[in-house]
């Protein structure tokens, strides 16, 4: 199921922010589909232009004369391919800012989820009592720093019962912010271990609950 459009807007207005898609801005996601749709365009047709040594060598066959023809289909291709339509409601990990930079992230199934305010309001209030947990104000501390390290408008870090969370799912820098990440917790002395969800969607951090530990990150 989509999140209608007027969902969407009521809950900003109350500001609450609910999107499919790991930027601020959707003009922003487009833009992000539009350079990955070129680069790996280019990329896939690279040793298909005459005269490059693949071609010379035999090993490819040629389908453009030149390399600025194929920039010029690689273009084409990623402007029809941001025409599509692409809606940012058909994503299946719902991301949902709110209390002013509280961040929540979720994987859902679109085809089996009544997605309404009901349902928007719960995961919040569910989420809220998280942030009162244990690494509630660890994560918290850790969004701040994020923020003033410019990871915060793609980065996604919240609480959870072993530490916090990293999203890194559709975030194609995501192996540099988790070094980044790993070096704010480093360099404050924190204690953890890492490993990927199951899925590879999230990136875990997870933290010692000794109370020296958890003070370390806001010191």
């Amino acid at each position: 199921m989509r999140i209608s459009p007027d969902l969407v807007f009521g809950l900003r207005d109350r500001g609450i922010i609910v999107r499919w898609f790991p930027e601020k801005t959707f003009e922003e996601f487009k833009q992000r589909v539009w350079q990955q749709q070129y680069e790996n365009y280019v990329e896939y047709y690279k040793n298909h232009v005459a005269g490059c040594d693949a071609v010379l060598n035999g090993r490819a066959n040629v389908v453009y004369d030149s390399f600025e023809e194929l920039q010029d289909r690689a273009r084409q291709h990623a402007d029809n391919t941001v025409r599509r339509e692409i809606n940012p409601y058909d994503y299946t990990t719902l991301i949902i800012e709110y209390d002013n930079g509280k961040t929540l992230v979720k994987k859902e199934n679109v085809k089996s989820k009544r997605i309404d305010e009901e349902y928007i309001m719960k995961l919040i209030e569910k989420d809220r009592k998280l942030y009162s947990g244990t690494y509630g104000n660890f994560a918290l501390a850790m969004q701040k720093l994020c923020r003033e390290n410019n990871l915060g408008s793609r980065l996604s870090v919240y609480p959870t019962t072993y530490g916090i969370g990293v999203w890194v799912f559709f975030n194609f820098d995501c192996e540099k912010d988790i070094e980044k990440v790993r070096a704010i917790m480093d360099s404050h002395g924190v204690e953890y271990y890492n490993e990927f969800s199951d899925k590879r969607w999230v990136y875990r951090f997870k933290v010692s609950k000794k109370s020296e530990n958890l003070a370390r990150l806001s010191a």
